[in-house]
């Protein structure tokens, strides 16, 4: 396994090949539904939970957001579903490429929007019990924004969508900003057997 430590705002960026299998309550099944690939265990550990956590990052080069699962050797496992396996070309028995990004600390919430959230009860109340990956969605695509007029009004926006009850913003493109953190030196072709 290799690691990237990401630029001073992001992080670092674990790589790993695997090979897809089935579930071992499934292996007999004909249709491949939903595969799985073992994560080593130094990304499990990173993964900063023994439970179901969620990560990003790409295989084969696809973009991904998806739920790290426990396995039954107190490691974890990444389930592969249709859109990964078709984003990644590969299928069961075929070895992937994954560079999966090392959970971030949730990021601060910005001065305007702090500002910005006290004029609303309810969005204030919503934001509180948002998950951390919610939150970090939001600050994402408010400080993704270029120009400050553009800001401005996705801060606008965030207030008035957290008060109608939206837990994530219309717009948010997590690929964008995982693939700006991840070189594309991967190939997206399917990987040989080391």
């Amino acid at each position: 396994m290799k690691e990237r430590k990401a630029g001073r705002d992001g992080p670092s960026v674990l790589r790993f090949k695997a090979r897809l299998f089935r579930h071992p309550k499934t292996a007999k099944a004909s249709s491949p539904g939903t595969l799985l690939l073992d994560v080593p265990d130094v990304v499990s550990k990173r993964a900063r939970s023994s439970g179901m956590t969620t990560v990003e990052g790409t295989i084969n080069g696809h973009p991904f957001r998806a739920t790290l699962e426990p396995n039954t050797s107190a490691g974890h496992w990444l389930p592969v579903n249709k859109a990964m396996r078709q984003g990644a070309d590969a299928d069961v028995g075929d070895t992937v490429q994954l560079a999966i990004l090392e959970p971030e600390p949730e990021p601060i919430m910005p001065g305007d929007l702090r500002v910005a959230l006290t004029a609303s009860d309810k969005a204030k109340t919503l934001w509180k019990d948002l998950t951390p990956i919610g939150r970090t969605d939001w600050i994402r695509w408010i400080v993704s924004a270029k120009q400050p007029e553009t800001r401005a009004r996705r801060i606008t926006r965030t207030v008035e969508q957290l008060s109608e009850g939206k837990r994530r913003p219309c717009c948010v493109n997590i690929y964008e900003f995982m693939m700006a953190r991840i070189p594309t030196n991967v190939s997206r072709r399917k990987s040989s057997d080391e």
